[in-house]
């Protein structure tokens, strides 16, 4: 109990550090990014430090993709990443969920998460919705299809289902010049989100 409360109380600190400066107050944008539910549920997991490490760069497979479900109404409104720094070049970012689908290449800052507004699409709580990025074809070295993901201190799998708040990830999966390496990390693909 004891270390939850303290991860707990470490993810509002962070999450409130982080969200000076955001735009989020702005009235003219109404899509969340720094505190919607699945940047939340992977700030809650980066800041348990003794179960969790925030990997700026790894696992270098060209498609990284998780399943979540969103507990919540609401509409997913933008797609954030970072690229890493061997590539500067695009990706393929595909969101696949019962209320609508995102497909779209672009390419992203390499000094922090970078959001892409995209097309609405509505989300009814309990909707799984699919998240993926998929490198484009012509990268040059295998380093080049590295990501920024969530793994665990000991390299063990991640114990899946993971619920916080208002987001459960259900799984997630590695592959495309080799793999597949199911469920051993969570990769940082944000979501933005507006509430219903």
């Amino acid at each position: 109990m004891k270390t939850f409360l303290k991860t707990f109380l470490i993810a509002i600190i962070t999450l409130t550090i982080n969200s000076c400066g955001s735009n989020d107050n702005d009235p003219t944008n109404d899509c969340e990014t720094l505190n919607s539910p699945v940047v939340q549920t992977m700030a809650t997991f980066i800041s348990n430090t003794t179960d969790y490490i925030d990997e700026p760069e790894w696992m270098d497979l060209e498609t990284h993709e998780y399943t979540i479900q969103i507990n919540t109404n609401g509409e997913i409104c933008s797609i954030g990443y970072q690229n890493p720094s061997t590539y500067t070049g695009s990706y393929t970012m595909e969101i696949t969920a019962p209320g609508g689908t995102y497909s779209g290449v672009h390419s992203f800052s390499q000094s922090n998460t970078q959001y892409i507004s995209i097309t609405p699409i509505t989300v009814i709580s309990g909707d799984v919705i699919v998240v993926k990025r998929t490198i484009q074809p012509g990268y040059t070295f295998l380093n080049e299809t590295v990501g920024r993901a969530i793994r665990r201190t000991n390299s063990a799998p991640i114990p899946f289902p993971l619920t916080v708040t208002n987001v459960t990830f259900v799984s997630s999966n590695f592959y495309g010049a080799g793999g597949p390496v199911p469920n051993i990390a969570i990769p940082y693909i944000a979501l933005g989100f507006t509430a219903l």
